[in-house]
């Protein structure tokens, strides 16, 4: 199509798609024979790509906050799609994700931090899974289900600083951004979001506050310290000495081979990882022991308990000589405070 003489017509439309709204963001898709020309009927001065689609951008922005009286942004409520590339200009809108910040404990085991669809029926439901489509209920759903209906939205997906294992707990608050796609309100009252989420007894969120889609990487890049509570059964009677040469790990600098466990999944490794503190917390009998474990992050804490078959160096039944494995893991404390001064 020819290039339009004015853009007025296609502003006055997209007055109406972002009534409502508290701020846009436009995109347009132009021809490329537009391209081609040396002049574009915006400014005759920019020639390109990049510089007709920002001119173009930054004319129709301007004139539809002037018109819509709302404010253009990057991360804009919605997104206003102006497409110049068929017969005739077309203007529709699309909701943009909301994305909503906090950070959940996990009340009880069994769960998995994410979605985890099984790989034999792909969600449909089969002997494998026992007809439920998936492996395991997850933190995610328990969050995410709650937001959808909040929010009216079409889905979600969640961005987590790490995760623990399926039969860890964690009572320390993980850091994680849910992201909400196509929500109809972006207005929903978070206080009773974590009401509904809380009321479930397994998964319980605080600090929840609307964030820019930056902080998703923001989230997702960080990697904190932790500090965890580990029941630990012993092959063999374990007196103080024993207890003690555990304790004499403080300080150690781990090197861990990528776990058995998770080799098929992951680039064999070798990590260094220290050991901040590690304390006795208490004794169950000659053969059951608590710790508290304070790592860096990354650190797989039940290989440094049972060594992995030597692929984890100290480990707990290293410098015993023989087996010890975790019974019950807990995630008590994550050190990601710095968080909270740049939300």
């Amino acid at each position: 199509m020819e290039k339009p003489k004015s853009i007025a017509p296609l502003v006055r439309r997209a007055e109406k798609l972002v009534k409502g709204f508290g701020s846009f963001s436009i995109s347009t898709k132009i021809p490329k024979e537009w391209l081609a020309q040396e002049e574009s009927g915006f400014d005759k001065k920019l020639i390109g790509a990049s510089s007709l689609k920002n001119s173009m951008n930054n004319e129709i922005s301007k004139k539809l906050e002037e018109k819509g009286g709302i404010p253009y942004s990057i991360d804009g409520e919605v997104r206003v799609i102006f497409d110049f590339t068929g017969e005739k200009a077309e203007v529709e809108a699309e909701l943009m994700p909301l994305f909503v910040f906090g950070r959940y404990k996990k009340l009880v085991p069994g769960l998995s931090q994410s979605r985890w669809m099984c790989s034999d029926c792909q969600g449909k439901g089969c002997q494998t899974c026992s007809n439920r489509g998936k492996n395991y209920e997850s933190i995610e759903e328990r969050i995410g289900d709650v937001m959808k209906e909040r929010f009216e939205s079409e889905g979600y997906s969640m961005h987590a600083s790490g995760r623990e294992d399926v039969d860890a707990t964690c009572t320390a608050g993980r850091a994680f951004v849910m992201e909400i796609t196509g929500p109809k309100t972006r207005n929903a009252d978070l206080k009773k979001i974590k009401k509904e989420v809380d009321s479930g007894k397994e998964v319980a969120v605080d600090d929840l506050k609307i964030v820019a889609r930056s902080f998703v990487e923001v989230v997702t890049e960080s990697h904190f310290d932790k500090e965890y509570e580990a029941e630990i059964e012993f092959e063999k009677d374990v007196d103080g000495a024993g207890l003690h040469r555990i304790e004499s790990l403080e300080g150690a600098v781990l090197e861990q081979q990528t776990p058995n466990r998770v080799a098929h999944r992951r680039a064999d490794l070798v990590r260094k990882r220290k050991i901040i503190e590690l304390k006795h917390v208490r004794t169950q009998d000659s053969r059951h022991a608590t710790f508290r474990i304070k790592a860096e992050a990354g650190t797989y804490i039940k290989e440094l308990i049972h060594g992995d078959s030597g692929r984890t160096n100290p480990s707990f039944a290293g410098v015993l000589g023989f087996g010890a494995r975790c019974t019950k893991l807990a995630v008590t404390r994550i050190d990601d405070d710095f968080l909270d001064t740049i939300i």
